[in-house]
């Protein structure tokens, strides 16, 4: 098969929902330096500002959102929560390993609290906090039931986003994603393309291992580097789940 430019492997700008778990086995990575503090400095992640009991009836709050459903008191989320803590899942010592049913379920009691429809009625300032925190409650449950998402999501905490220009640098596993990317683009059947689908799932399990070591060991350079490899992996899988349709410029 003529082998496609190099540039055909890299992955698209933005990628469809993981069907991947964290939940495997880890496996144990050479011991290797923590990385030097970012430059933005850690932030304070152990515990937000958000009160523990309700400022206007003194009821004690259900949620860790601050919002009184005895007296309809909501204020804004904090800026220093993370979504970690809105989902009730902890960030240290590891913000990688979620219990993604744990969340889920987590998530479905917030939005008993602060769904819109629940404020209905209320005054316009409180129906507007509501959709906001409603918005922001379901977009911490889309960043952190996603591998990907998840290490993005913590990498840009922790001072290392990932932009949209960089690449990866190794050269095997660049040529491995190319290489499995033009089987998929050449196959003619569904068992040819489930083949590579299977080969690449192994190597997706190998990286989420390795990034969950190096999250736990806050080695933030080095899980960077493995976070751009899941994303190329992720595109892999991405091309096999569309296919025979290729996907579009916008994936």
């Amino acid at each position: 098969m003529f082998r496609r430019a190099l540039t055909a492997a890299l992955p698209r700008s933005s990628f469809a929902p993981s069907r991947l778990s964290s939940s495997s086995p880890r496996r144990v990575l050479p011991a290797a330096p923590c990385a030097a503090q970012s430059p933005l400095g850690r932030r304070s992640l152990a515990t937000a500002s958000a009160p523990r009991s309700c400022p206007q009836c003194s009821a004690p709050l259900t949620t860790p959102l601050p919002v009184c459903t005895k007296c309809y008191w909501i204020s804004n989320i904090p800026g220093d929560m993370t979504y970690h803590e809105m989902l009730g899942t902890p960030y240290e010592p590891n913000p990688f390993v979620v219990d993604t049913a744990a969340i889920k379920r987590q998530l479905r009691q917030l939005q008993t609290v602060v769904h819109p429809d629940r404020w209905v009625g209320k005054e316009r300032e409180k129906q507007d906090a509501a959709a906001v925190m409603s918005s922001r409650v379901n977009e911490a449950l889309h960043r952190l039931s996603n591998p990907l998402r998840r290490v993005e999501y913590i990498l840009q905490r922790e001072g290392y986003p990932i932009g949209e220009s960089e690449n990866l640098e190794d050269p095997e596993v660049l040529m491995e994603t190319m290489e499995m990317r033009e089987e998929i683009e050449g196959a003619e059947s569904k068992e040819e393309v489930e083949r590579v689908r299977a080969t690449n799932a192994e190597k997706v399990e190998e990286t989420m291992q390795e990034i969950t070591e190096l999250v736990g060991r806050k080695d933030w350079p080095a899980a960077k580097v493995a976070a751009i490899k899941l994303k190329y992996l992720q595109g892999i899988e991405n091309a096999a789940a569309a296919w025979p349709h290729p996907l579009g410029s916008d994936h």
